[in-house]
């Protein structure tokens, strides 16, 4: 069965890798020009330094990466989803993959976002702070999945509490862990003279192409788990009738 859904989460990461770069193609890029533009006329006549990709082929190769990174992000779906499956009740595999996925979406793209949101090229990056700014976003990534498990242990000890009590009480201690983790940990960078519509935008887009990979892992996976259930129960009904007609 983990074979089963392992194979399910590569092809729904390669799928949705491949809609977040076109996504990412059509609305990020275009910032990221205007980002990369703001970025080289700052540094008019100082030193200049080739990059190694051109704009042409950073474009190119985004559809590759995008396509890359949601199948390997698609294969530790799948693995959660086999983890959780006897652990989560739902009322189909459409419902467990959609809640999944906007667990993970909320614990590692969303709360982040709102403590450390990205910044264009250039902007708000001082190469001696990059070794503590990284350290710091991925402690939040990190702590805020921790949370979220957290949550749904509580929600598990809770389930003989009536249903308002008990989402109200995971929600508070969701609120509570993502205010004190904010609290905890070092600010966010400025942005600095940046345009402030620039750097929304680009911020914008970076959420919009994180939220379309997500959405269509989970769409896709609980897709191929409602056809592959549905294939079951039609082989069930088969050997039955069979059964019966002998």
């Amino acid at each position: 069965m983990t074979l089963v859904y392992l194979r399910r989460g590569i092809l729904a990461g390669l799928l949705a890798g491949l809609l977040a770069g076109l996504f990412g193609f059509a609305f990020g890029e275009p910032v990221l020009d205007e980002a990369v533009a703001l970025e080289e006329g700052s540094h008019a006549g100082g030193e200049h330094t080739e990059e190694v990709f051109g704009r042409g082929q950073q474009k190119a190769g985004l559809f590759l990466a995008m396509g890359l990174y949601g199948a390997a992000v698609g294969c530790v779906f799948g693995l959660l989803s086999a983890y959780f499956r006897g652990r989560v009740s739902a009322r189909s595999e459409w419902v467990r993959s959609m809640g999944l996925a906007a667990a993970i979406f909320a614990g590692a793209v969303l709360s982040p976002f709102l403590k450390y949101p990205p910044n264009p090229p250039g902007v708000g990056t001082d190469p001696e702070t990059l070794a503590a700014r990284t350290a710091a976003y991925l402690a939040m990534v990190a702590l805020s999945l921790l949370a979220l498990f957290f949550a749904w242990r509580l929600a598990r000890q809770l389930e003989g509490f009536a249903a308002y009590a008990r989402h109200l009480l995971v929600g508070a201690f969701v609120l509570v862990a993502w205010a004190l983790l904010s609290a905890v940990l070092p600010d966010a960078g400025s942005a600095g003279d940046a345009p402030a519509g620039l750097v929304w935008s680009f911020r914008l887009s970076s959420l919009g192409t994180q939220a379309v990979l997500w959405v269509v892992i989970g769409c896709v996976f609980g897709v191929l788990g409602e056809r592959a259930e549905a294939r079951e129960g039609r082989g069930v009904s088969n050997l039955a009738a069979e059964g019966g007609s002998r």
